[in-house]
């Protein structure tokens, strides 16, 4: 009987039934909401597979897939359309939304942990463009100074991912920055270091292998750590657009 069944099997029995009406395209609005995080997993891959199989034989197999967990969207979507309170943001293939996101809003939503933005200016020295975050400048490269010329001495979003951030014990030789090291989080095979700089925390994403080492020196303490400039996003302080695309 239904009531007997559980909510992936539920799920599954939904799915056969809307295939075999053979629709122009599939709608499903947060299929896996109600399902445990082990069972969404083997779901999420199912449904994939399934897309794959009905576009292989021919078959009409478009999907429309509403989603508040980006993990389904990224995993899933050959596009993805981020909305924010009905206005579109961005749409653009997972890649592209997670490297080149084209707004503050695309930026925070779209990646765990989620991408560091703190506010900055651009200020010229001895002619080259840098960024001021907190009490530290940092040299921006010569694609990025074309693209925010414009916006000299004006004040900014800077934006960059944890996976971008380098921690060292000693200083880097360029772009190097400096922070207290208060809180660590262990995924296994990287850790979470959040970092406290300024009035403000940044999270830098570590391989084990990297991190142990440091965090076995213990917490609250100094620590060196620069950003790869090449991977950093500016954003505008008004429009919140991404002025360095």
């Amino acid at each position: 009987l239904p009531r007997q069944l559980s909510g992936g099997q539920a799920q599954r029995v939904a799915v056969g039934r809307a295939i075999v009406k053979k629709p122009d395209v599939f709608l499903f609005d947060e299929p896996l909401s109600n399902l445990d995080a082990k069972l969404r997993a083997s779901m999420r891959i199912r449904i994939s597979d399934l897309h794959k199989e009905l576009k292989k034989s021919g078959k009409p197999a478009t999907t429309v897939y509403v989603t508040h967990d980006q993990t389904e969207a990224m995993t899933m979507g050959d596009r993805i359309c981020v909305m924010k309170l009905g206005h579109i943001m961005q749409v653009d293939t997972p890649d592209n939304l997670y490297h080149h996101p084209k707004n503050m809003f695309v930026a925070g939503f779209i990646g765990a942990p989620e991408m560091n933005i703190k506010p900055g200016k651009l200020i010229d020295k001895a002619g080259r463009l840098h960024i001021t975050i907190g009490d530290e400048s940092l040299p921006l490269n010569a694609r990025q100074q074309e693209k925010v010329a414009a916006y000299q001495n004006q004040s900014v979003f800077f934006g960059v991912r944890p996976e971008f951030v380098s921690l060292s014990d000693e200083p880097f030789a360029e772009g190097c920055c400096t922070g207290e090291m208060v809180r660590t989080e262990n995924m296994g095979h990287e850790f979470f270091v959040y970092l406290k700089v300024a009035d403000y925390e940044l999270t830098a994403r570590i391989p084990s292998d990297e991190a142990k080492p440091m965090i076995e020196k213990g917490l609250n303490r100094k620590v060196w750590f620069k950003f790869d400039m090449d991977k950093c996003h500016i954003f505008d302080a008004k429009t919140e657009q991404n002025i360095s695309l």
